[in-house]
C-alpha cells in the first residue's frame, strides 16, 4: 500500500529518473583506425595491431632515439591514439585487462594534452591527420606537413605541433601503457586475430 501511494504522488518523476539514469552512463571512447598505408611496406605479413603498438611502445620508451624524428614521432602518436580507442571497444580485446585499457586511455589524454589535441575530437580526425604529416615529413615536405596539421579544434599552431613532434619529452604513462599492451600479444596474453587498419 505505502509503496502505491508512492507512486501515485509522484508519478511524474519516474520518467524523469529513468533518464538520468540513461545519462550517467558513460560513453564508449571515440575510436579510429589506422590507414592501410599508416606503414608503408614495412609491415607487411604482421599483425596490424601489434604493428601499432610496437611503434608506440619503441617511440615512448626512447624519447631520447626520437629527438629530432617528428615523422616517426607523429607515427607513434597516431597508433597509440589508435589503439587505446580499439582496446576499448572492439570485441577483439574482450579479455584484455582492463587496467591496461583504462592507462592506454590515460595516455592517449596526456598525449593530446601536450599536443593541443581536444580529448573529445574523434580519433579518426586525429589519425588521419597524424599519419598524413608523419609522410609529408618523411619526404621532407614540411609545407605539406602543416596544411594536414591544419585542423579545425587543434589549439597548437601547425609549427607547434612539428616542432614538438621533433623534440617529445618523456611521457612515463605513455611508456608503461603501450609497454604493457605490447606484452598482451606475447603467448598466453591474446590472440593475433583482427586488424587495427581499416
Amino acid at each position: 500500500m505505502r509503496r502505491r501511494s508512492l507512486l501515485a504522488l509522484f508519478p511524474a518523476t519516474l520518467p524523469i529518473l529513468g533518464l538520468a539514469a540513461c545519462g550517467l552512463e558513460t560513453p564508449p571512447p571515440t575510436t579510429g583506425y589506422l590507414p592501410a598505408n599508416a606503414f608503408g611496406n614495412s609491415v607487411i605479413g604482421e599483425d596490424p595491431a601489434m604493428a601499432a603498438i610496437s611503434e608506440a611502445a619503441y617511440a615512448f620508451a626512447h624519447p631520447k632515439r626520437m629527438q629530432g624524428r617528428p615523422a616517426q614521432m607523429a607515427l607513434a602518436v597516431a597508433c597509440l591514439d589508435a589503439m587505446a580507442g580499439q582496446f576499448s571497444t572492439s570485441g577483439r580485446w574482450l579479455s584484455m585487462n582492463g587496467l591496461i585499457k583504462m592507462e592506454m586511455l590515460r595516455a592517449r589524454s596526456t598525449v593530446r594534452q601536450m599536443l593541443g589535441i581536444p580529448e573529445d575530437m574523434p580519433s579518426q580526425t586525429v589519425i588521419n591527420s597524424l599519419v598524413s604529416a608523419s609522410h609529408a615529413m618523411a619526404y621532407g615536405d614540411r609545407k605539406a606537413a602543416e596544411a594536414v596539421l591544419s585542423v579545425p579544434g587543434f589549439q597548437k599552431s601547425p609549427a607547434q605541433m612539428i616542432a614538438l613532434l621533433a623534440h617529445f619529452p618523456p611521457v612515463p604513462v605513455a611508456n608503461r601503457a603501450t609497454m604493457r599492451a605490447q606484452r598482451n600479444f606475447l603467448p598466453g596474453g591474446g590472440g593475433l586475430s583482427g586488424s587495427a587498419f581499416h
